[in-house]
């Protein structure tokens, strides 16, 4: 089953984010003071801006630390509550829970997409095989918005693990990177992200409301594969 589930994601070819290179030891070092001064005491939830790329440090952090990321567009959440309705197609997805993820990119996007009367509909998620760490997601709107203006600035909290609990991997294969608690939740700390951040922001795909969930993830394969003709020409 994990080759078969390897193949699937495979077969599909949706976006990956690119390697990065490794961080230096001074990096690292760097991490390691800012989070023990920032986001280890519990209960500050402050606003600070980690060193380095916030990419990078968000990375670092989800390796590093027992945490997890929820993006919003909301800069004042001193407490993320059970109460709001996702409006999400699954039966897991539509808990009363405070939702978040191990992923940093996935909720990511939570903090940067378009709100409002600017988006009809949202289809987005990240999957990976249980035993390989590189996850593959996939991005889409329907929205009238032109490519330049989809993204606007956000947040992304930090959060606690304990008392959450990890969405069960589909056919104990798939695992998406889906957490939700049953009780309300006060972060850790926050970080202001832009549209420049997000590393698959290329590949943002677009849908209409007839379009069928295969469409979509056929979209985002094309368009990964598109940008990454783009970026190896570029390089030549």
């Amino acid at each position: 089953m994990r080759a078969l589930g390897a193949g699937l994601l495979a077969l599909l070819g949706l976006p990956r984010v690119p390697e990065a290179a490794g961080l230096s030891a001074a990096a690292r070092e760097a991490f390691e003071d800012f989070t023990r001064a920032h986001v280890d005491p519990p209960g500050t939830s402050d606003r600070v801006e980690p060193p380095g790329r916030v990419t990078d440090y968000l990375w670092w952090l989800a390796v590093n630390r027992e945490v997890l990321f929820h993006g919003s567009p909301r800069e004042d959440l001193r407490e993320l509550r059970t109460d709001r309705e996702t409006g999400d197609s699954t039966a897991y997805g539509r808990q009363q829970a405070v939702f978040a993820t191990d992923d940093p990119v996935w909720a990511m996007w939570f903090a940067l997409m378009p709100r409002g009367e600017d988006l009809r509909s949202t289809r987005n998620g990240v999957w990976s095989v249980r035993v390989d760490s590189r996850s593959r997601y996939f991005f889409s709107v329907d929205s009238d918005l032109p490519d330049g203006e989809l993204l606007t600035d956000g947040w992304m909290y930090v959060l606690p693990r304990h008392g959450f609990t990890r969405e069960p991997a589909l056919a104990r294969v798939l695992q998406s990177g889906q957490w939700v608690s049953p009780d309300p939740v006060r972060p850790l700390a926050h970080f202001a992200v832009t549209p420049a951040d997000f590393p698959l922001a290329a590949v943002v795909g677009r849908h209409t409301e007839g379009d069928s969930m295969l469409k979509t993830l056929r979209a985002a394969r094309t368009a990964f594969r598109r940008s990454t003709r783009g970026s190896a020409q570029a390089e030549g």
